[in-house]
């Protein structure tokens, strides 16, 4: 198997492996280094078995033909070594000077007609007959420009970015006056090797709307993509200003510093766009600096209590401090403890129907993964995301393993008063013992007859009483103490699970919390009781034939309910087409086009080659009617009202946040009522954790540089006059 992994990093990095280690090489790798990879590659695939063979056809991953491999120049690996690892590109003066100059409100519609007319000798012919049949469904379906739009801008958080491009950019042909459409094409047109095509587009908007900081990041980006470094520190430091944890914009001043050899400011940029989002690449870029990610770094929506299961609800019956006192409290602890029981019961059948359940979805997501293997191995390069395990993943592991290891430290510390408390506990029972002794011994010495008879059952209590009071005084604030400690361990497993488990995994998990509290219910973590069957020393002196009588009826302590732990964030976004949801665990995408009937589904699906899309996607809850048009581009930032950010890199989206705000609009559905204000107004503390909006809401696309070596789609593409 090991030899079988190996073979498979060769078949997906060949030819240019060498290139992508964590340390490079000091030098490129030669044609005859690469000889020999390949040789040695060859070596392997001989020596897989009929079983790796087949596994490796499952999986899709094709044998490589080593008769057909291209030949490759010292001079061209020497490129390729230079691109992999160049951090900003090399400036482009050729494509700089055909930047076109003064396109103004007046000529915009003809400058993006003459880009559209151009793009169409680039683009695949499929994928523009494909598009036209989208941009007229989509003409259908809206009701403004503004509606078209964000569908057109739809297609790029699905991976078509090529598709949306096309489209959009007829639907600002028709209409060029909508700013936001005219900001989202022009950051795909940047982030498809289109900078010079996108600059004219962005220094127009940027003089309707200065300080407008998706404007300035975004120019910032294209002069980047250019090669420009001044220029685009100049626009990048200003949205910078606007808001200093811009994730987009950090990510290219961590570049920019990095490529002047300034690790330490590369650093501190990443860490602050790692504050507003979180992204697996911007981990590793900084692991690549030389810095781990401190598990504090790790972004999870926040939470609403820290009590998800209503576990402090849970109130066992008191600890005895008398000997009588023993005697109800007995009583008591044995309904509680037949409450526990019945209780388990019943959850373990809801458990086990339950994991069923999971059973059953695990199945679906291995057949759902193995038709995207199978759709890739048809179409490859096809857009799309096989998630093996939720979003949220990775991150939320890191955090539970951090907080359970200050976990551990309390322990420790706990275990350590546990240790006093025996040491203790058997000094305060011998001499109990040793006065009972002494008790028992003057007892029988004046019993009898012609003798005193004096009544020593009250003589027995008050010892009794003492050690009672000292002993399950001391073992309750142990008890207690315990179900503080477990309900922390297992109120933060049952958070950062919501976000480690697929929902129906998540059932059974949750199950299994409540049985492993109810359990931890009787006993703690089981102080010495000196063998009483209860939490706590359990004394009655029927032993010495003492009266037990207790004439108040025990107490009933009844078995409380859990809360009903689920994902309290989720977001719906509806563009007529497509449906994207999100909870804590996965997004789901669900597409309806009426026309797949009469068109291949697969041609809307094929590939649109080695298109890196890396951005940040806002969708904001629309505002009041004509209030919209004076504000700009969708920006994002500590006060961009209520809405969805969705962050992606190269390997799809990576972060989706509900951004909060107390301003609640028509077209936002919050289903938190929680924490109140004044008349019933959202209080100070209150978090919006669920948000829909429609095609009536606004999309912004803020870009983010995407290639170093400025080959993309577009780059070719210049408009000298028009």
């Amino acid at each position: 198997m090991k030899q079988l992994l190996s073979i498979m990093v060769v078949v997906f990095f060949i030819p240019f492996s060498l290139m992508a280690q964590t340390k490079p090489k000091a030098k490129p790798p030669t044609q005859k280094e690469m000889e020999q990879m390949m040789k040695e590659a060859k070596k392997m695939m001989g020596e897989l078995s009929e079983e790796d063979k087949r596994m490796m056809d499952s999986l899709g991953i094709k044998m490589p033909d080593f008769k057909n491999m291209p030949k490759v120049s010292d001079k061209q690996l020497a490129q390729a070594w230079e691109d992999e690892n160049r951090v900003v590109p090399k400036r482009d003066a050729a494509r700089i000077a055909t930047i076109t100059k003064g396109v103004t409100d007046a000529r915009m519609e003809t400058y993006i007609a003459t880009i559209q007319k151009k793009m169409m000798t680039t683009l695949d012919a499929g994928l523009i007959k494909m598009g036209d049949k989208v941009f007229s469904y989509f003409q259908s379906k809206s009701n403004n420009s503004a509606e078209a739009g964000n569908m057109a801008a739809a297609l790029w958080i699905i991976d078509k970015p090529q598709m949306a491009m096309y489209v959009l950019g007829k639907v600002v042909a028709n209409d060029p006056t909508n700013t936001d459409n005219l900001s989202n094409y022009a950051a795909m047109l940047s982030m498809l090797s289109g900078e010079h095509l996108a600059i004219p587009v962005l220094d127009n908007l940027n003089a309707k709307f200065p300080g407008n900081s998706t404007i300035l990041n975004n120019l910032g980006q294209a002069w980047l993509g250019l090669g420009e470094l001044l220029k685009a520190e100049e626009y990048l430091n200003k949205a910078l200003v606007l808001y200093p944890l811009h994730p987009q914009a950090n990510m290219a001043k961590a570049a920019i510093a990095e490529s002047k050899g300034n690790k330490e400011k590369a650093k501190d940029a990443i860490k602050k766009s790692m504050q507003h989002a979180y992204t697996q690449e911007k981990e590793e870029k900084l692991a690549k600096l030389g810095e781990k990610v401190l598990y504090t770094q790790y972004l999870l929506p926040p939470r609403r209590k820290t009590d998800v299961l209503n576990l402090d609800g849970f109130r066992s019956p008191y600890f005895p401090t008398t000997a009588r006192g023993c005697i109800n409290a007995e009583i008591e602890w044995k309904t509680f403890y037949e409450q526990i029981d019945e209780k388990i019961t019943s959850l373990s059948k809801l458990r086990e129907n339950a994991e069923d359940a999971a059973m059953k979805g695990k199945e679906e997501r291995m057949n759902e993964n193995l038709a995207f293997i199978k759709s890739a191995k048809a179409n490859p390069g096809v857009g799309g995301q096989m998630l093996v395990v939720p979003m949220y993943a990775i991150r939320a592991t890191k955090k539970l393993k951090a907080t359970l290891d200050l976990m551990q430290r309390k322990m420790e510390a706990y275990n350590s008063r546990l240790a006093l408390y025996t040491q203790e506990s058997l000094q305060l029972k011998k001499a109990y013992d040793e006065e009972m002794k002494k008790l028992r011994k003057e007892d029988e010495a004046q019993t009898g007859d012609h003798r005193t008879n004096e009544a020593y059952c009250p003589k027995y209590r008050v010892a009794t009483d003492k050690y009672l009071k000292d002993i399950n005084g001391k073992l309750q604030a142990l008890y207690l103490d315990a179900l503080t400690l477990k309900k922390e361990m297992i109120n933060e497993s049952a958070h950062y699970a919501l976000y480690m488990m697929w929902p129906d995994e998540f059932q059974v998990a949750k199950y299994d919390y409540q049985i492993e509290w109810l359990n931890f219910l009787k006993k703690g973590f089981g102080a010495p009781a000196y063998g009483s069957g209860f939490p706590f020393v359990s004394i009655t002196l029927n032993e010495y034939s003492c009266n037990n009588d207790f004439k108040d009826e025990p107490g009933l302590t009844k078995l409380q309910k859990f809360d009903d732990v689920h994902c309290e964030y989720h977001s719906k976004l509806d563009w007529e087409f497509m449906k994207i949801s999100h909870d804590c665990s996965r997004m789901t995408t669900e597409i309806d086009v009426d026309f797949f009937e009469y068109t291949r589904k697969d041609d809307f699906e094929r590939a649109e080659g080695d298109t890196y899309v890396s951005s940040t996607i806002k969708i904001s809850a629309k505002k009041k009617l004509g209030t919209d048009k004076d504000l700009g581009p969708v920006k994002i930032g500590a006060e961009a009202g209520v809405g969805v950010e969705i962050e992606r890199d190269r390997k799809g989206t990576k972060e989706v946040t509900i951004v909060g705000g107390v301003n609640v609009t028509a077209t936002t559905d919050v289903l938190d009522n929680g924490a109140p204000g004044k008349d019933g107004a959202p209080g100070k503390d209150y978090i919006e954790r669920s948000v829909s909006i429609g095609v009536e809401g606004r999309i912004g696309i803020i870009s983010r540089q995407v290639s170093v070596s400025g080959t993309g789609v577009l780059s070719g593409v210049t408009i000298t006059k028009f």
